[in-house]
């Protein structure tokens, strides 16, 4: 099966997406005047989430494509809930001032924690010695 160079690259893809992510969250606040330094780092919380989310889908999608395992279905369907939770977190952050909640931030922050050791728990390349 032919894999795209974009997608070969996982730097190159993972920045890419950072870079998409962050222009398309971030542009609404540099229309607005009143945005402050604290709401954009919580709001660069978010696009870190959605990246991973959609950096990790990617790549569960390339592995179920390559090993044609079923549980990649499901990981992949993991990542895309995950992401479809940060980008509704993002909206609510936008459209509330939930940064007078401090457990708001918690939340988030456990979160994208929480996918970043899911990522590399799957994705890792573990080396199992074989028994005899």
């Amino acid at each position: 099966m032919y894999v795209p160079e974009i997608l070969q690259n996982r730097t190159y893809l993972l920045t890419s997406i950072a870079l998409i992510t962050t222009i398309s969250a971030l542009g609404p606040f540099f229309v607005e005047e009143a945005f402050t330094l604290q709401l954009v780092a919580h709001e660069t919380l978010h696009i870190a989430a959605i990246t991973f989310g959609v950096f990790l889908t990617i790549l569960s999608m390339i592995a179920y494509n390559t090993t044609r395992n079923r549980n990649m279905v499901f990981t992949a369907l993991a990542f895309i809930t995950f992401t479809i939770l940060s980008i509704f977190l993002l909206e609510e952050d936008i459209n509330a001032d939930r940064l007078q909640h401090q457990e708001a931030v918690w939340v988030d922050v456990l979160l994208t924690i929480m996918i970043g050791f899911f990522g590399i728990g799957v994705f890792s390349n573990q080396k199992f010695s074989r028994t005899k």
